[in-house]
């Protein structure tokens, strides 16, 4: 960690030069691989607040200098098919550059990333996925999508009123993260305020210039529900028009028909439809991936994953169970892996350091790389 403002400014004399707090130029032919990790590094986690805004602003800068840009308003990722959005929650620089790298051995820029953490601000993000991109040579621009707690009151659950979620759509705005996610669960999304809220979000975003997702979280398995659910949708997204409708895991076992519906509904209210995959991992008996579907969004669980594995130190394994044991209530009757699964940002909130570095674990690596493997040739990317 750099001593204070002083050592961090004669730190950065010897990678790079700034003018009026922008990138000008490397010392080099671009900037080593240890000072972008060190920058990373201190951007998020340094102490001082100071230092680490300064930073995150160095890191989008140097990207922006070496030509690396956040993708604007409506434009589409780079390559044809099924693209690729990734769920990656809090301090997920190593995590980023492991799917930048596998998507840039194949030429694809059809990837987005989803911040997946609302502890994580959009500055912060956004700086992250900077130092990525400038760590793995990344030659396309950078898709970011900023994803909102659902609305106060929805079953999700971690609701927030209509006034905090008007704030996060501006900060994120102020971040230049162009795209959006709204979620709400069905039976959050048909109460009848829900739609003078949602319709108030989507004017808010489009006037801050923001292309917006909408998320339909875990329709029912049953089908009962889909013409009124649906109606609501059409008389949403009637002025206000979103950009995509993402559906549940559970949309990969539904009928034909029903995801026939569903993208006919999809393309009448001008929507591109959007499938989650559950966990990131491909199952041989799972059912295939629905056809008509434009994105591939897929949420990795990554800190449940990296404090199971067995590389993880095993004391601090037992330390993160064992803080959640105390700080979360009803924890007995779970396992350390549904422990993990349903309070992991908490986790990674309290531990967000120890789950930093995967420099560490190199057969964790392996095995997330081998993961994108099979979902790059599920998505016809080989």
């Amino acid at each position: 960690m750099y001593r204070d403002l002083e050592d961090m400014r004669q730190s950065l004399t010897q990678i790079l030069t700034l003018e009026n707090g922008k990138v000008t130029g490397f010392v080099g032919d671009s900037l080593p691989p240890g000072a972008v990790d060190a920058l990373a590094r201190n951007a998020v986690f340094h102490p001082d607040p100071t230092i680490r805004t300064q930073l995150r602003q160095v890191l989008r800068s140097a990207a922006a200098f070496r030509g690396i840009r956040l993708a604007g308003l409506g434009e589409a990722p780079v390559g044809h098919g099924v693209r690729l959005a990734v769920r990656l929650g809090g301090h997920c620089y190593d995590l980023a550059r492991l799917v930048l790298r596998s998507a840039g051995a194949r030429g694809a820029g059809s990837v987005v990333f989803e911040q997946g953490w609302a502890g994580q601000s959009p500055w912060e993000f956004s700086a992250l996925l900077a130092a990525a991109a400038l760590r793995e040579n990344w030659r396309f621009p950078l898709h970011l999508r900023c994803c909102l707690p659902p609305l106060a009151g929805d079953l999700l659950g971690g609701g927030e009123d209509v006034e905090a979620l008007g704030d996060r759509l501006s900060t994120a705005s102020r971040a230049e993260l162009a795209n959006v996610t709204l979620r709400g669960s069905p039976a959050g999304l048909l109460r009848p305020r829900s739609h003078g809220e949602l319709s108030s979000l989507l004017r808010q975003a489009r006037e801050q210039g923001q292309a917006v997702s909408l998320r339909v979280q875990e329709p029912d398995a049953e089908a009962q529900s889909d013409p009124v659910l649906l109606d609501a949708l059409h008389s949403l997204t009637r002025d206000q028009a979103p950009r995509l409708l993402t559906l549940g895991s559970g949309a990969r076992h539904w009928s034909s028909e029903r995801l026939a519906a569903w993208r006919r509904a999809a393309g009448g209210a001008g929507l591109a439809l959007s499938g989650i995959h559950p966990g990131g991992l491909l199952d041989p008996e799972s059912a295939p991936l629905p056809a008509g579907l434009e994105e591939l969004r897929v949420d990795f669980d990554w800190a449940t994953r990296i404090v199971l594995h067995p590389e993880f130190l095993a004391e601090r394994r037992r330390e993160v169970l064992g803080w959640l044991r105390t700080h979360r209530p009803d924890t007995e009757r779970l396992s350390d892996a549904q422990l993990l699964a349903l309070h992991e940002y908490q986790a990674l909130g309290h531990f967000e350091f120890e789950l930093w570095d995967l420099d560490r674990m190199p057969s964790f690596r392996a095995d997330f790389m081998a993961m994108l493997d099979q979902l790059y040739t599920v998505l016809g990317l080989v």
